[in-house]
């Protein structure tokens, strides 16, 4: 558990969501984000560097390093953005579950399979059920492409998940999600969840998704 972390508490730009970017661009950070940075090692370290001074230089008094890794929300705030768009694309499918298990339309259906893809349908039609019934009211979200709409539902669940933590763990997590999932209410909650419940949710998912990784956090064992 050092190197991530490690990486949490002092290199939060390499785990920086895209769509956060343009808060650095003035440092020279790619609009796409970290991850489009085409650069020797050394000089990606040195731009890391960089680019993390000036986030957490955001935090003020809250830039002091976590340490105590008792904390609920640690194994959801701590994993990498790809673990995060899996349980994020799972929990926000979980919340449509209820809206694509009343599809019953042939171009609907196939729909939702081009979206979701065909293991996304299939978690929605059996077993998303376990850790949420689903919205009641969808109509909001399936105007738009379902595979988006899932994302954003879910980092919303995720974003809510930590809430509560203490603000060196919440903010610096934060900056792993969209900043519509953080910053808009309406989506941090159409869960109807608290942060607990999200949190359970989130562990439940990632129990399934990468147990190993929740192996790392004894009191979720």
């Amino acid at each position: 558990m050092q190197a991530p972390l490690q990486e949490f508490n002092l290199l939060p730009s390499r785990s920086l969501h895209a769509g956060r970017a343009q808060a650095l661009a003035h440092a020279g950070m790619p609009a796409q984000g970290p991850a489009a940075l085409a650069a020797p090692p050394a000089v990606q370290r040195a731009l890391h560097r960089r680019w993390s001074a000036q986030l957490l230089a955001q935090l003020g008094d809250h830039a002091q390093p976590v340490l105590d890794l008792s904390h609920a929300a640690l194994p959801v705030a701590l994993a990498t953005p790809a673990l995060l768009g899996r349980v994020a694309r799972d929990a926000g499918v979980a919340l449509l579950g209820a809206y694509l298990r009343r599809t019953i339309a042939r171009d609907a259906v196939l729909a939702a399979r081009e979206s979701l893809g065909a293991s996304g349908l299939d978690w929605a039609l059996h077993g998303a059920a376990d850790v949420h019934p689903g919205l009641a009211e969808t109509g909001r979200w399936t105007q738009s492409d379902l595979g988006e709409a899932a994302d954003l539902l879910g980092a919303g669940v995720i974003a809510q998940s930590w809430q509560d933590a203490p603000a060196p763990i919440k903010l610096r997590a934060d900056w792993k999600l969209p900043p519509t999932a953080v910053e808009d209410t309406a989506v941090r909650t159409a869960s109807a969840l608290d942060p607990q419940g999200a949190r359970q949710l989130c562990l439940q998912l990632l129990a399934r998704l990468d147990p190993a990784w929740l192996s790392n956090f004894p009191a979720t064992r």
